[in-house]
């Protein structure tokens, strides 16, 4: 399994930002990842692959990144982030915060969002969403 360091130098020499230089272990490389740079720098350069993530899954499961994790449900979470062979029933009905949803290699989602959500969704290659959602929901 590749340690935090590689990622991160692997980061480094596809350009990452100066943020990514704090990163330290598998919780700081999880925050990064959802920031507003994190996420614009990963949608460039469709990084990470699909086999550093599946190298790293163990680790950053605990954080709410789903690799290859097959049927996945969760409630109102506010990062999720779904990778490769993982198909995730998404509930959001919780309008104190922003949603963040990451799909990458392949994922699917199937989001149900009221009560005035607000989510937004990086949708990174060709990943499946479905939206079912009322008026009052607000999709980035």
């Amino acid at each position: 399994m590749k340690t935090v360091d590689e990622i991160m130098k692997s980061a480094s020499l596809s350009g990452a930002c100066s943020k990514s230089n704090g990163v330290s272990d598998w919780k700081s490389l999880v925050w990064l990842f959802f920031t507003p740079q994190g996420r614009e720098f990963c949608e460039e350069n469709n990084f990470p692959s699909l086999e550093m993530f599946r190298e790293m899954s163990s680790e950053v499961a605990v954080y709410g990144v789903y690799v290859d994790a097959g049927p996945v449900n969760t409630c109102n979470d506010e990062k999720v982030a779904l990778i490769g062979d993982t198909e995730a029933e998404l509930v959001f009905t919780d309008n104190t915060k922003v949603h963040k949803v990451i799909l990458m290699h392949g994922a699917k989602a199937r989001i149900t969002a009221s009560n005035y959500a607000v989510i937004l969704l990086v949708n990174v290659g060709n990943c499946e969403v479905e939206i079912n959602k009322d008026e009052t929901v607000v999709i980035l």
